[in-house]
């Protein structure tokens, strides 16, 4: 059962990112960057994670190190900008985002770098098969679960917000609880699919609808604004 559930979250997640890769041709030029950057980073990170479940032999597969952890650096990215989008602070300039995702890139390959990753045989849980990598450093994944939990802090001084996009805003606070359920579980030791990536599919499904928001919005104002009638 176990096997079924975590192929179809597979074949979500990639069905979400196809949807997200039509998308960003929509999009203004200063978001579609910064889509393009977390559409092709989850892409490559899946890309890995469908080699490792499936592979027979673990020859190589450390290689795939730094896409296979690339949802630390992709979901920061996504909360940042699907909060400028939700919560309509007329007086934050999208160009934070950008120097919030230089920062984070630097990071993220410093912690590659740094941190050594385990290659681990799944055969040893039932009804889990492949490969997968996990950091030696726990204390990275202990920062991720505390970022998710400020994630819920913060936007729950938004939730009664009128500009705020109240739908947008729950979803977020859903993806940070599922997220930290998850990743406390995984820590516990308690370990149901072969990756956490729950979360992942929570957090892509919450960029996927602001992207959406996004594009409805620019095609309501392409629509209102007055076209000009050559003579």
């Amino acid at each position: 059962m176990a096997f079924y559930v975590y192929v179809f979250l597979l074949l979500i997640m990639f069905i979400m990112l196809f949807r997200g890769a039509i998308l960003i041709r929509f999009l203004s030029d200063k978001i579609k960057v910064i889509a393009f950057i977390i559409i092709g980073a989850m892409l490559l990170r899946y890309i890995s994670i469908f080699i490792m479940y499936f592979s027979s032999s673990m020859k190589y597969l450390y290689l795939l190190k730094v896409p296979f952890f690339l949802n630390l650096l992709s979901v920061p990215i996504i909360v940042f900008t699907v909060l400028y989008i939700f919560v309509r602070k007329d007086n934050v300039k999208f160009y934070y985002i950008f120097i919030i995702t230089a920062v984070l890139c630097a990071a993220y390959a410093m912690m590659m770098y740094k941190c050594e990753a385990v290659l681990q045989n799944l055969e040893e849980y039932k009804f889990i098969l492949g490969y997968t990598l996990a950091l030696s450093n726990q204390y990275i994944y202990w920062g991720y679960l505390v970022f998710n939990t400020l994630v819920i802090f913060f936007v729950l001084g938004f939730v009664n917000k009128n500009n705020a996009n109240k739908l947008g805003i729950y979803m977020v606070l859903l993806a940070a609880c599922i997220t930290i359920s998850e990743l406390i579980a995984w820590l516990m030791g308690i370990r149901v699919l072969a990756e956490n990536i729950l979360g992942d599919v929570s957090w892509i499904v919450v960029f996927i609808y602001a992207l959406n928001k996004v594009k409805k919005t620019a095609d309501r104002l392409n629509y209102k604004a007055p076209s000009k009638v050559s003579r």
